[in-house]
């Protein structure tokens, strides 16, 4: 498999509070190109408007590179010892991190989310399908009908999050995991500083435009700067080669 990853602090920001995990490696700055056969890739989106966002999702990745073997009962471990941390430090107090990601192993292929980061899937070499469903304000009001379609792009609340790791509650935390059958579709996981201003027509547009590539997680976060996000940006594009 063919891992390219990129990921920007926000424009002004003095530091980048999204963290990227790639097998044993972890980037906050940058890009990443590298051949993988298994372990953990993800991303880990530091809670905006809580503090330490950069602790928090960097304590998530680091225990998530030490973990052999990914489950709930891990994650929800994790996610004990990230309140306990928090509660170390007057500083991190409330501390938060959302977590999207695929667990690649011999035996079993394992994809977790939570909060508002995504993984997508390429289908038919052209259509960009979300596998991962977002926990935010929005998303509960569009499944319930109290949104529809057309009010998304005036709704003011995009970014509210209704769980995470961490939060200082542990009634924040509804992971999402399941296993799935082998992945042999290409695939690309992004943070909302990406999606929530590029539209699923615009990424397959610059998928078909520039491929699996460097060039193309660099096109997805200049666009999505071009559109207006300020906030921290972060893509791993992944293909089996």
């Amino acid at each position: 498999m063919h891992i390219i990853a990129a990921t920007q602090k926000g424009v002004y920001k003095t530091e980048n509070e999204d963290r990227v995990l790639i097998g044993g490696s972890i980037i906050d700055n940058g890009a990443y190109v590298t051949d993988f056969k298994e372990g953990v890739i993800a991303i880990a989106d530091g809670v905006g408007g809580n503090k330490a966002g950069a602790v928090a999702s960097q304590f998530v990745v680091d225990q998530l590179r030490l973990s052999e073997l990914i489950s709930e009962q891990t994650l929800v471990a994790i996610n004990d010892a990230l309140i306990k941390k928090s509660e170390s430090n007057s500083q991190w107090e409330r501390m938060g991190t959302t977590l999207s990601g695929i667990s690649f192993s011999q035996s079993k292929t394992v994809l977790f989310s939570i909060g508002n980061t995504r993984v997508y899937y390429l289908q038919g070499s052209k259509y960009l399908k979300q596998i991962t469903t977002d926990d935010t304000t929005m998303q509960y009001l569009l499944s319930t009908g109290q949104l529809s379609a057309e009010s998304v792009v005036s709704f003011d609340r995009k970014n509210e999050i209704t769980a995470c790791f961490g939060g200082g509650n542990s009634n924040l935390f509804k992971i999402k995991v399941r296993r799935t059958e082998p992945i042999h579709t290409p695939f690309i996981i992004t943070s909302d500083g990406i999606h929530d201003y590029l539209s699923v027509d615009c990424m397959e547009e610059l998928i078909q435009e520039f491929d699996f590539t460097k060039e193309l997680c660099f096109q997805m976060i200049k666009l999505a700067r071009r559109n207006g996000s300020v906030d921290d940006a972060s893509i791993v594009a992944g293909f089996i080669n």
